[in-house]
């Protein structure tokens, strides 16, 4: 292993845990997202700049943005689907992919997590319709929470909370399996659900 890989993984360890809470302040210049642990320490800091059709979040280890941990792009600007690729940083290696189900996120929001061979490894889906209907009937500002499933079973939840100052993701991940999840996968999940699931959701899926 290389002096750089070694470091890379050395860095990506800070991410191995079950929980992590990721916050968005709305009173800072852009949106940044602080990555933290259950004990709330910083692993990771993201600024989105220009995600909009096409674009690319970067994650780094901390706000100096001295080093990349990962990055999440978008394939192709013109799939439609909304793919994007998690991407390891040092080594160019794909993590896995995240991709919006448009179907079924007529209803519900749906986004299915694949590994780097593009094979589904897990979902995640928002688990209420009373909710999204009283979003329809005009209370937007109601939270959102999103089951993480694998093979049919829960392994975790993404849980939104809304506060005056920003908004706030509660990532807990709950899988005993022997397929641990990447949790660069997830925590790209938790930010994508921020950048770009919610702006589905205000223009009407």
């Amino acid at each position: 292993m290389s002096e750089i890989d070694s470091k890379d993984r050395e860095r990506s360890l800070t991410l191995e845990g079950d929980e992590f809470v990721i916050e968005k302040k709305l009173l800072s210049l852009g949106k940044k997202y602080h990555i933290k642990d259950a004990e709330r320490r910083l692993v990771g800091f993201c600024q989105e700049k220009s995600l909009k059709i096409k674009g690319e979040l970067r994650v780094f280890t901390g706000e100096d943005e001295n080093h990349e941990l990962f990055r999440i792009k978008q394939r192709n600007m013109l799939d439609f689907t909304g793919t994007f690729e998690v991407i390891e940083s040092g080594t160019a290696n794909t993590i896995g992919f995240l991709k919006r189900n448009w179907v079924k996120s007529a209803v519900l929001g749906e986004w299915s997590l694949l590994d780097p061979d593009e094979k589904n490894i897990a979902k995640a889906k928002e688990d209420s319709l009373v909710k999204e209907v009283l979003r329809f009937k005009g209370l937007k500002r109601l939270p959102y929470r999103y089951k993480l499933l694998q093979n049919g079973k829960k392994i975790g939840v993404c849980k939104q909370r809304l506060s005056i100052l920003g908004n706030t993701y509660k990532l807990q991940i709950e899988d005993k399996t022997g397929d641990k999840l990447d949790r660069r996968l997830l925590i790209s999940l938790a930010l994508l659900l921020d950048a770009v699931e919610i702006k589905f959701k205000k223009i009407g899926k």
